[in-house]
Formats: C-alpha cells, structure tokens, sequence
C-alpha cells in the first residue's frame, strides 16, 4: 500500500508509539521514495523498483509545476490528469514489485507480518 508523502507523516506517531510500548516495528518501503526513510524507531525492509530516484523526483516536480502553470482550466486539468496518471503509475510499479518480491514476502510471511 502507497504510504509515502502526508500519509506517511501521520503514520510515523502512531509508529513511535507502538515501539515505545515494545512493539517490533518493522516497515516495508520501496528503495525510492519521497519521505519514508531509515530510523532507529523501526526495522526498515526495503525492495528495489524499475525507477530511480531522480525519476521519481521529476515526476512529482512536473505535478506540481503543472498545478500551478498559468493557463485555461481547461487545459490544466487535462496536464494534471496526465501528470497525475504517471505517478499513480509509479505507485502501482512499486506495489507491484513489492507483491513479486519472492525474498521479502517469504520474510514477511514467516514473521507473521
């Protein structure tokens, strides 16, 4: 499931809190992501995507500039439909790639995920 950005953000209190209370916490994010980094307060497993980094980057950027682009609505929606279809894209990529990750599923099943 696609956590990064906001989501995220509310996640990571409700995942200090369970760690505070003993709790192992592991979380499962792709090698590229917006804001989903390493921390002391969980266990991270990582798997790799068919992008990079600066892909994704660009891709978010390109949203952003498009949303806030001078122009007839018209025309904007139709770039924000667009730009919008690319990420949603990469978002599924990644699930994908996580569900086909053999390695990590096998982990993730044995330790009662």
């Amino acid at each position: 499931v696609w956590v990064d950005g906001s989501p995220w953000f509310s996640m990571q209190e409700g995942l200090h809190k369970l760690q505070q209370k003993g709790h192992e916490v592991v979380v499962v994010a792709p090698e590229v992501t917006l804001h989903v980094k390493p921390s002391k307060n969980f266990v991270m497993k990582r798997y790799p995507v068919p992008f990079t980094q600066e892909e994704f980057d660009k891709g978010i950027k390109a949203f952003f500039d498009i949303t806030f682009e001078e122009g007839s609505f018209l025309e904007r929606y139709f770039k924000v439909l667009e730009a919008l279809k690319r990420f949603t894209d990469l978002a599924f990529s990644s699930c994908r790639h996580l569900l086909q990750n053999k390695e990590l599923m096998s982990y993730l099943e044995e330790s009662k995920f």
